[in-house]
């Protein structure tokens, strides 16, 4: 029971997050949402610390196989995505300090789980995604203090220290304990039953991808709803930033690399870490705009992520 409820939240994952986005709106316009602030840390845990369990360290040391692909999705996920967004934001958020907040954020964080699972679909290099997903998810943790203190130390207050107290709180505890949790499974149950186990994670990850962007959209909700003219300022440089990525991740890999391969550039970094930016948002600047901002990027990263699954399905 519980296994088909997680996988039916995993599989409708886009149209479920259009729900939460709506009912948080709704709540927290016609409540008083401030007391869901003292379940973030432990929403936030229960999304980032499954998804950790599935990541393999054993992947990283196997990159060096094919580090042609790997080298373009690093230069492209903190050199190229990082400009970008730092410049749509100074453009179109000159004036929301949040908002600009927000948009870095998203450019700053590169794969999750999905990036596997859309590349998977879209019959890339399944292996080589896991590797993308494990090296640049771990270069993020050392390049997020440096870009946020370059890129927004005139715009707002950036503490240094807070950023790492939050990415110390939100992905490296959960990667240790989900290392170690992997491990311990596996030890104690065998390989199959993790395999068995595993989809489970995703699905609960999920399930705190829902609560934490039901509460994000709750505790903003009558700022929104009152500004209107926010959503439509948000959705443009979103879907500037996506539609960017993926033509420049899919003409780097059909010039330099094999079709699988650079089906899984496109998805290692079109796909956000959304779950970490919105995080990492909450931890070190509370309810401000910026959680709008990664909120309303799921309702944009998924449909893209959609669209080029199906141009490359039909090219093969």
């Amino acid at each position: 029971m519980v296994t088909k409820f997680l996988k039916f939240i995993k599989n409708n994952l886009p149209y479920l997050i259009i729900v939460s986005i709506v009912l948080g709106l709704i709540f927290g316009y016609f409540s008083k949402p401030t007391f869901l602030k003292s379940y973030v840390s432990i929403v936030l845990f229960l999304m980032v610390y499954p998804m950790m369990i599935n990541l393999k360290f054993s992947d990283v040391l196997k990159s060096f196989n094919n580090i042609r692909p790997l080298i373009m999705s690093i230069v492209i996920n903190f050199i190229i995505s990082p400009i970008l967004v730092f410049l749509l934001g100074k453009i179109f958020f000159v004036n929301e300090p949040m908002l600009l907040v927000g948009i870095i954020l998203i450019g700053l964080i590169p794969t999750s789980g999905m990036t596997a699972s859309w590349t998977g679909l879209a019959k890339g290099n399944l292996q080589l995604s896991l590797v993308m997903i494990s090296v640049n998810l771990l270069l993020s943790v050392l390049m997020i203090p440096i870009y946020m203190k370059l890129f927004l130390g005139e715009v707002v207050t950036v503490k240094t220290m807070v950023i790492l107290n939050s990415l110390l709180k939100v992905v490296i505890v959960p990667l240790i304990l989900g290392v170690f949790t992997r491990s311990l499974i596996i030890k104690v149950f065998g390989i199959e039953k993790y395999n068995q186990m595993k989809p489970n994670f995703s699905g609960v990850s999920s399930l705190g991808v829902l609560i934490i962007v039901f509460i994000a959209m709750a505790l903003k909700s009558k700022t929104i709803i009152n500004q209107l003219d926010l959503v439509a300022l948000s959705i443009v440089p979103l879907v500037i930033f996506y539609v960017l990525i993926v033509t420049i991740s899919h003409f780097l890999g059909k010039k330099f690399l094999k079709d699988k391969d650079g089906i899984s550039l496109v998805y290692a970094t079109t796909m956000r870490n959304l779950t970490i930016a919105l995080g990492l948002s909450l931890s070190s600047f509370g309810g401000s705009l910026a959680v709008f901002l990664i909120a309303i990027g799921y309702v944009v990263q998924l449909p893209v992520a959609a669209f080029y699954m199906k141009l490359v399905t039909q090219e093969v």
